[in-house]
């Protein structure tokens, strides 16, 4: 599997990360101002030994766990994972009563959200139950699970999400951006975007008899519809719908969470979608896999392929 090399690479660039910030933090004062918390420095500053200790020297210690394939390497990623989330989730509730510190957030979720889905990927608990078969019912049935879960995920991913984000945005002072056309560009662009999704979910449900979730996932290969042209449409128009949101809202902020989405994917989902196709469908996969690129369509398919 490649995920434990990702992971490795991206605790130990977490790791940096955070000595990297300190070292900014107490070489250069004046950057204090951005990330302070409250009326004082002093609270800022207090977090040096737990931030140094579990979230630097803690994310060196899970990349080489990792590296090594030590049997203590799930645990070690597991408590990093719930240092940094009771940090953010401090940072959260601190900004919220005090209205300070904001940008301390926009650093602290991120991190949250990407170790996060890398210890789901890597446990090897998790591993087993993220894919199975869908169980096999009719069409109607499979196509109403479908839209229930499109229905569920994007108002989460494209519609709260994306305005919280917008609120903490103004709370640190990021000034939305705007452009001729922005909101037409936004029509138009959107459900061309969803229409990719919304296709290869059909194509998914009808063809495939499985859904998007990874725990009721198809039990066919799916390779016509919109998969003839690229493997993984439904990760492609994700990303875009949240891009198109970003340029609606004219939220920097909100194009950089549609970046983290394609990053969490390519890195994590990916790989592991990519593992578990090879062992259900083998050779038929590989050859799949051979002729039809991840990102980047082709334009054309052959029928005699099937892809």
């Amino acid at each position: 599997m490649k995920i434990p090399k990702s992971a490795a690479i991206y605790f130990a660039f977490q790791g940096i990360a955070v000595l990297a910030w300190w070292i900014l933090l107490i070489t250069v004062p004046v950057s204090r101002k951005y990330f302070q918390m409250g009326d004082s420095e002093t609270i800022l500053l207090s977090f040096w030994l737990p931030d140094l200790f579990l979230l630097a020297i803690g994310s060196f210690v899970v990349s080489w766990l990792i590296v090594a394939n030590n049997e203590f390497k799930t645990v070690a990623l597991w408590l990093e994972i719930g240092a940094i989330s009771y940090a953010s989730f401090y940072c959260l509730s601190f900004a919220w009563m005090t209205d300070t510190g904001w940008l301390g957030v926009v650093a602290m979720f991120p991190a949250m959200i990407v170790s996060g889905n890398f210890g789901i990927g890597l446990t090897p608990v998790f591993h087993r139950i993220m894919f199975r078969n869908s169980k096999d019912g009719k069409t109607g049935w499979i196509l109403a699970k479908t839209l229930t879960q499109i229905a569920i995920v994007w108002t989460l991913i494209l519609v709260i999400f994306p305005l919280l984000i917008v609120q903490i945005e103004a709370k640190i002072g990021i000034p939305r951006f705007a452009f001729p056309f922005q909101t037409i560009l936004g029509i138009v662009l959107f459900p061309a975007v969803s229409l990719i999704g919304l296709s290869s979910a059909y194509s998914m449900a009808k063809i495939g008899r499985g859904t998007p979730l990874p725990m009721d996932t198809a039990s066919k290969l799916v390779v016509s519809g919109v998969y003839k042209y690229v493997r993984n449409p439904m990760a492609i128009s994700g990303i875009g719908q949240a891009i198109v949101v970003g340029f609606i809202l004219g939220s920097l902020l909100v194009l950089l969470y549609a970046l983290l989405g394609g990053f969490i994917w390519q890195f994590i989902y990916r790989q592991l979608e990519e593992d578990d196709l090879q062992a259900k469908f083998g050779a038929e996969y590989e050859t799949y896999q051979q002729k039809v690129r991840c990102w980047i369509p082709r334009f054309s398919a052959k029928s005699d392929s099937g892809c």
